[in-house]
């Protein structure tokens, strides 16, 4: 009980910004967290560092909690799906389902809301480069939100250049194309659809990141359906986690991410 009180009060403190309570709060919070702890206490650093950084956001201190190199990314995806299932088995549905689809097709041009730093994919060039007709020309078209500061597109680029990399070192011929931008501000003629190619439309646990219904009913998650409905892919696969993450209010948020992670895969 004094658990659940705790968190509803630095809910609402940072919700309101109320910095000093906020502040005090989640004092208390460090107290009872550990980076080398159970997984309560992991669960309650992490979440505290989230806090501080809404809290701080627009400051330096804002831009030092959230900046991560690629290098540490891929470390901490690296552990994640070694302890979880999930990631790694819907990478692998994916592109089984995209291999099948591709079998004995000259081009495949996959689509992919939310690329991130393009991890699902070096697993499925090596694959296509296995065929024994020969591996098809592959386009990737990597679409994700902006980086913050002055060059948005880069960490988009930098996963263009690396699966680049990737292909030509196993001989799959190789197009990229990034798209760094709100998603419902893209346009069909952006992403250069060829109906002769095979089109995929992959988006793997990212409408999250969208507003819903509830902010507005032109919202920008149906402008994204819509835009993939106008593109019409051969297949579209979509992975959902079922949380209200995209809701405009920051408790419903902070509560739906807190009790999956609690739930889901702390079982407490």
């Amino acid at each position: 009980m004094e658990k659940h009180r705790v968190l509803r009060k630095v809910q609402q403190a940072v919700g309101s910004y109320d910095q000093r309570n906020a502040n005090d709060i989640l004092k208390q919070i460090r107290q009872h967290s550990s980076l080398c702890g159970d997984g309560l206490q992991l669960l309650a650093h992490y979440f505290a560092d989230g806090l501080e950084a809404r809290l701080s956001a627009g400051t330096p201190m804002y831009k030092q909690l959230q900046s991560s190199s690629s290098a540490d990314t891929l470390k901490a995806y690296k552990v994640y799906i070694t302890a979880s299932p999930f990631q790694r088995m819907s990478n692998f549905l994916s592109n089984r389902t995209i291999l099948g689809l591709a079998q004995n097709k000259s081009s495949l041009h996959i689509i992919d809301f939310g690329v991130f730093y393009g991890f699902q994919w070096p697993c499925l060039i090596q694959r296509l480069s296995e065929r024994p007709d020969g591996p098809p020309r592959l386009r990737i078209t990597g679409i994700d939100l902006p980086h913050p500061g002055f060059r948005p597109a880069e960490r988009v680029e930098e996963t263009g250049r690396r699966l680049e990399k990737y292909s030509k070192r196993f001989g799959v011929p190789f197009e990229y194309n990034c798209l760094a931008q709100k998603w419902d501000t893209i346009r069909p003629e952006d992403i250069k659809i060829n109906r002769e190619e095979v089109t995929v439309v992959n988006c793997l646990y990212r409408v999250k990141n969208l507003s819903d219904e509830t902010v507005t009913a032109n919202c920008p998650g149906d402008a994204v359906l819509r835009l993939i409905r106008r593109i019409n892919p051969n297949i579209f696969i979509h992975g959902v986690v079922n949380g209200t993450y995209n809701a405009p209010f920051f408790l419903t948020r902070f509560r739906e991410a807190l009790f999956h992670l609690r739930e889901k895969h702390l079982g407490s």
